[in-house]
């Protein structure tokens, strides 16, 4: 859903800040009500995750790949102005560091995933959960529904915004931007998020939720006024009913999933989800899936050991996560729309002059997660090395996402307690 440099106009591109900047300027105003000493890292570790999330690349039907966002959690847990900085920071460094996203493209990247994905899930989140108790398994349910129809929207927008492309700017019949019309780009988008990554959304968010709901209430309980809306009730945590919620959905998920898969497949298993599966190289899937192990097995252990006692299972979770991302590498195809300049010349027979003129613009210094250390994502590069490159560079993103996240929050209180210090104190004056 990364939309890269080059395949939209300039004028699309960076004229999307006319939403995206306000939306900023809004939210950095309205966090100031809900961030203080124990949500300041909450909101630092929501962005990191997202940004780890969007790391896992899937396969959905039509031999590409998508992922997962986040947003609606974040939206669940601290309203979705939080959402709206929390999920930009993430793009904006992916795009700045690894290539993730195209520069001129961070206006229009934020506006799909960082400011309709998490209104669009929070309120069908509000509308389904209505008055019900705050740990009650309704808001569970409603909080999966949310982000499905979430990311489902980011994803219409940006088919959308492909699909307008050749129609407004081509020259002598040939596109200037992106070549996938309107009827190519909009089914790409809903077909691949519906019948897979928005599922994938849907689960990882209401987990999410549930998980919450079980070890950590306060995060809910104690923002329910401002994100809940109103006097809403908090309820008993039902922790068994909630967890066989969570598995049946969760199996039902991987159900449809499978179905999704074996039915784009022609029902054939190699052909998964419409990929060529057999070019996937197994040996090197094993050799990788060992490093993984490995790697898992000495730094998760000690992320436990050497985070404080508040931070011991979240860090060890997140750690656990980014050394399990180069999974998605396993997963053959690109993001649609996301191509290379010569995916593009093999599909049309012709390179759109806007990808020869914005496609290399700006290189980032780790493009693809990959590291100065010799490792590469090349098609010539051994599996288990890509993987490498990809878990080091995600460690240190989600350590920087998480960083800077936190550094801007602790400032945006700040500056709400220097007004609150230099607002001069009313007396009340009798009267003579």
């Amino acid at each position: 859903m990364h939309i890269p440099d080059g395949y939209l106009s300039p004028i699309v591109s960076v004229g999307a800040g006319v939403v995206t900047l306000p939306a900023w300027a809004i939210a950095t105003h309205r966090v100031k009500a809900v961030l203080n000493h124990r949500t300041v890292p909450l909101l630092a570790i929501f962005a990191a995750f997202a940004f780890t999330i969007m790391m896992f690349n899937i396969p959905v039907p039509g031999g590409t790949t998508a992922h997962a966002v986040g947003g609606t959690l974040i939206a669940v847990v601290l309203g979705p102005w939080a959402a709206v900085l929390g999920i930009s920071m993430a793009l904006i460094l992916q795009a700045l560091f690894f290539g993730d996203g195209g520069i001129l493209a961070i206006f229009i990247n934020c506006m799909n995933m960082a400011v309709a994905l998490p209104f669009v899930g929070y309120y069908t989140y509000r509308l389904i959960a209505g008055r019900s108790p705050l740990l009650s398994a309704r808001r569970v349910w409603a909080a999966g529904i949310g982000a499905f129809l979430g990311i489902t929207a980011a994803g219409l927008l940006v088919g959308t915004e492909l699909g307008l492309q050749p129609i407004l700017f081509s020259e002598n019949g040939h596109a200037l931007y992106s070549p996938y019309g309107l009827g190519e780009a909009i089914p790409a988008m809903l077909l691949s998020h519906v019948l897979g990554a928005s599922i994938v959304e849907g689960l990882v968010t209401a987990l999410g939720v549930a998980y919450l709901q079980k070890n950590h209430p306060e995060y809910l309980t104690s923002l329910k006024n401002i994100v809940a809306g109103g006097s809403v009730a908090e309820g008993q945590v039902t922790r068994r009913p909630i967890w066989q919620t969570i598995t049946v959905s969760a199996v039902i998920g991987l159900a449809v999933l499978l179905i999704c898969g074996l039915i784009t497949g022609g029902g054939d298993p190699a052909k998964m989800f419409g990929a060529e599966w057999s070019s996937v190289s197994w040996s090197d899937v094993a050799v990788m899936l060992l490093i993984v192990g490995i790697i898992s097995a000495a730094l998760v252990p000690l992320a436990w050991f050497a985070l404080p006692g508040r931070l011991k299972k979240t860090g060890a979770w997140f750690t656990a996560g980014a050394v399990l991302a180069p999974l998605g590498l396993i997963a053959p195809g690109f993001a649609y729309g996301e191509g290379s300049v010569d995916d593009v010349s093999q599909a049309f027979g012709y390179v759109p002059k806007g990808l020869q003129d914005l496609s290399n613009i700006f290189s980032a210094p780790f493009s693809g997660y990959n590291v100065p250390l010799g490792f590469t994502n090349g098609n010539n590069s051994q599996l288990w090395r890509a993987a490498i490159g990809y878990e080091i560079s995600g460690i240190a993103g989600i350590l920087l996402v998480g960083l800077i996240v936190y550094g801007l929050a602790f400032l945006i209180t700040r500056t709400r307690r220097t007004t609150a210090s230099d607002t001069p104190a009313t007396t009340e004056v009798q009267p003579q």
